[in-house]
């Protein structure tokens, strides 16, 4: 099956991504963006949100964990906000679990509201660019 995307849909995407996010640290919405990108299987964003923290000095066994639930981290790799963040955007991205309070108990603890709103931003729009290009494959 060959898919093709209107031109306008993809623009969209571009400008909303380039407008969201703000309040989170570049590093963290990198690391968000590669996290979901592994639990949608996207292997281009895969690629490309690994670069983008490779090219931000983040460390190899950083960006490897991003592969395994945030759980799982190794204790210290992260900060626990990131890791708050992450499992946050781990609960909002996997849809059968639904959206656990603790998670949101948890995230709230180390964001404020803007910043909470910044993550819902970067996995929605994440999880869109994701669905399309592999949509698009």
């Amino acid at each position: 099956m060959d898919a093709r995307v209107q031109a306008s849909f993809l623009k969209a995407l571009e400008r909303l991504d380039a407008e969201i996010g703000d309040a989170l640290e570049p590093r963290l919405r990198d690391m968000i963006r590669l996290r979901v990108s592994h639990l949608n299987g996207c292997h281009g964003s895969i690629r490309m949100h690994s670069e983008a923290l490779a090219q931000q000095g983040a460390r190899h066994d950083l960006i490897s964990a991003l592969a395994r639930p945030a759980r799982q981290m190794r204790e210290g790799l992260v900060a626990d906000g990131d890791a708050a963040a992450l499992r946050f955007a781990e609960v909002l991205t996997d849809a059968p679990r639904g959206l656990e309070a603790e998670a949101r108990e948890h995230v709230g603890a180390w964001f404020n509201a803007s910043q909470i709103g910044a993550i819902v931003e970067v996995v929605a729009i994440t999880n869109a660019w994701n669905r399309v290009l592999r949509g698009m494959d």
